[in-house]
C-alpha cells in the first residue's frame, strides 16, 4: 500500500556568562533547585531578576568523542573542532546543555535569547505534551548558519550523548521547539502525527513566528486547504496515517504534507488533549487507536477535519 502511494505521489508530482559564577556552581544550583524540596517547577521558575539568570557559561576544555549518527557526521566533527566554534553550556533542571555555535555567526545578544529558548523549551515540552522528557542528561545542540536544514536525535559532543541541529538562528527563524519536541517527547511510527505535534508546540510557544520553511503568521487550516486542492487524492490517505512517507528540504509535496500534518495534529488536541493524541501517536495512527481514543474511525475523523478546514479563509 505504501509503496503504492508513494509511486501515486511521484508520478502526480552573554558574552561569556555576567553572572559571577563558576561551571560547576551553575550545574549544582540547577541541579539543586529541581531536588530541593518545594522546588521551583523549573530552572526559569526561579523568581530572579533576568539579568541574574544564568544562561549560558564558557564549557571547560572536554575531547569530542561522537558517535557515528547519519551522512551529516563530517559536518558535526568539523563543528567541534574549537578553532570552528565556541562551545558554552546551559544550565538546565535536567542535565544542561552543551552549546556548540559556529564561530563568528551570531552575537551575544542572540546566543543569551538562544540560551533562554533552550531553557525554555526544555521546561514547556514535557507541560505541553504530557510526556515525561525522554532526555534528562545533558545534550549538545548545533548552531550553524549554512549546511544541513536542522534536524533533532543526531550525536552529541560525547559518546552517549544525543543532540540536534539548528540553522536560521541569526535570522530568528530556527524551529527550536518544533526539534526540541522531537528530542525530549520522541516521534511516532506515523510521521505525519509526528511532525504534526511538533509543529503545533513551536506555533504554541512563538505563535505567528516564521521557522524553517514555515512562513510568519501561517494558518495551518488554510495552507491545508489550499494543499487538498493541489494534490491527488491519495495525498489524504497520508495525514495522520502510519508509515514514513515524505523525504527531502525542498519539495512542494512534503512542505504541504508538514502543513496538514500540523493542521491534522491541532485538530486533534482540540477533540482530546495531549494524553488522547499521544495515545494515537505512539500506536503509529492505527485506526484502531483513533476508535479507541477518540470514539470515531480514522474515516470519520479525517472527515470532520476536512470540513473545517475548508470552512478556513485562504
Amino acid at each position: 500500500m505504501k509503496s503504492l502511494l508513494a509511486a501515486v505521489l511521484s508520478a502526480a508530482l552573554a558574552a561569556p556568562a555576567r553572572a559571577q559564577v563558576s561551571f560547576e556552581g551553575a550545574f549544582e544550583a540547577a541541579r539543586a533547585l529541581r531536588t530541593a524540596p518545594g522546588a521551583a517547577a523549573s530552572f526559569n521558575d526561579v523568581a530572579t531578576p533576568p539579568s541574574a539568570r544564568v544562561l549560558r557559561l564558557p564549557a571547560p576544555p572536554e575531547t569530542a568523542s561522537p558517535d557515528k549518527g547519519d551522512d551529516n557526521d563530517d559536518f558535526r566533527r568539523a563543528l567541534l573542532d574549537p578553532k570552528n566554534s565556541d562551545r558554552w553550556f546551559v544550565p538546565t533542571e535536567y542535565g544542561g546543555i552543551m552549546l556548540v555555535a559556529q564561530k563568528g555567526y551570531v552575537g551575544d545578544a542572540r546566543l543569551d535569547q538562544l540560551a533562554s529558548d533552550l531553557q525554555e523549551a526544555v521546561s514547556a515540552i514535557p507541560r505541553l505534551t504530557g510526556r515525561t522528557p525522554l532526555i534528562r542528561d545533558r545534550f549538545t545542540v548545533y548552531v550553524y548558519d549554512r549546511g544541513p536544514m536542522s534536524q533533532a536525535d543526531v550525536p552529541g559532543l560525547k559518546h552517549g550523548e544525543r543532540g540536534l541541529m539548528l540553522r536560521f538562528v541569526k535570522e530568528n527563524e530556527e524551529p527550536l521547539f518544533h526539534e526540541m519536541t522531537h528530542l525530549l517527547a520522541g516521534y511516532s511510527d506515523s510521521q505525519s502525527l509526528g511532525e504534526g505535534i511538533a509543529e503545533w508546540v513551536q506555533e504554541t510557544e512563538r505563535p505567528g513566528r516564521a521557522n524553517g520553511f514555515i512562513p510568519a503568521h501561517s494558518d495551518p487550516d488554510a495552507l491545508s486547504k489550499a494543499a487538498l486542492k493541489k494534490w491527488p487524492a491519495a495525498f489524504l490517505t497520508t495525514i495522520g496515517a502510519p508509515g514514513y512517507w515524505f523525504k527531502g528540504s525542498n519539495d512542494d509535496i512534503r512542505h504541504d504534507f508538514y502543513y496538514c500534518s500540523w493542521s491534522f495534529a491541532a485538530f486533534l488536541m482540540r477533540r482530546g488533549g495531549a494524553k488522547e493524541f499521544w495515545t494515537a501517536a505512539d500506536a503509529g495512527g492505527a485506526p484502531e487507536a483513533y476508535l479507541r481514543v477518540y470514539g470515531a474511525s480514522y474515516d470519520a475523523l479525517i472527515k470532520a477535519w476536512v470540513a473545517g478546514v475548508n470552512r478556513s479563509t485562504p
